[in-house]
């Protein structure tokens, strides 16, 4: 099987000074290409510096999370700048979006909904495609999608019901979700409905290293490595043969991110 994790961050602390047994481990276990996200202004470089070390292996991904909203301009405006200057070697906007889930303070909430239209025109300006953080904030990421029309989207670590992922389908952008460790918890009811519901060529497969590890590995550091287990979770799901599986996610990937 040829494997790639969609949104990983191997520069997260937890990961990067094991960064060579990481990498390692992920190739051992059939994954060619990793695509760490951005999450604030600090993890740029970190991102950069592991694509160079592991060129056609690590990829950039790069955006400011909404849990940073509340940041001065200067922050902004210097991560913007940094994502210009590096078009050439970024592959999408991302992750970006909006976070609901520990603080609904209004002035907080306009913020990330300020930086995140910000982010999908700057990813439309240099023809990227954006990789979208939403957590308890459905219909508000789902509205402005709708007004903004990014051309192409990873709804990352999809947490939505079937009925909001509906809604996404009717856009007239193209529109994946990414599954990730979550897929093999007990308790997925949702996202298993939403798997065995939609076809396969909207799934992009995920980690989100280190965090959502798969079962059985639950409660420890994720790694790219362990996305076998997730793509085994689907095939199941989709009572497919895991290698025609592995190939349909494969090429999913490949073609989102261009390479």
């Amino acid at each position: 099987m040829k494997i790639i994790d969609t949104h990983c961050h191997i520069n997260d602390n937890k990961l990067l000074p094991n960064a060579k047994e990481v990498v390692s481990r992920a190739l051992a276990n059939g994954v060619v290409s990793c695509f760490n996200n951005g999450d604030s202004f600090a993890s740029f470089d970190k991102i950069v510096e592991l694509s160079k070390t592991f060129k056609g292996f690590c990829y950039n991904v790069l955006g400011i999370h909404p849990e940073f909203a509340n940041e001065t301009n200067d922050y902004f405006f210097s991560s913007y700048r940094y994502i210009e200057e590096h078009k050439e070697i970024i592959k999408a906007v991302g992750e970006i979006g909006l976070d609901y889930h520990f603080n609904k303070d209004p002035l907080y909430v306009a913020n990330q909904k300020k930086r995140f239209i910000e982010q999908i025109r700057l990813a439309k300006k240099l023809n990227l495609p954006i990789v979208i953080h939403s957590r308890d904030a459905d219909f508000d990421t789902l509205n402005i999608i709708k007004e903004e029309l990014p051309p192409k989207i990873d709804l990352h670590c999809f947490s939505g019901s079937n009925e909001i992922l509906k809604e996404y389908l009717k856009l007239p952008i193209e529109v994946h979700i990414g599954v990730g460790g979550v897929i093999t918890f007990k308790n997925s009811r949702v996202l298993k409905e939403v798997v065995s519901k939609n076809n396969m060529e909207i799934f992009l497969t995920e980690t989100d290293s280190p965090y959502l590890a798969p079962t059985p590995h639950r409660g420890e550091a994720n790694e790219p490595g362990y996305l076998p287990l997730i793509i085994k979770a689907i095939a199941d799901i989709k009572n497919l043969p895991l290698e025609d599986c592995a190939a349909t996610l494969y090429n999913n990937g490949a073609n989102f991110y261009g390479i």
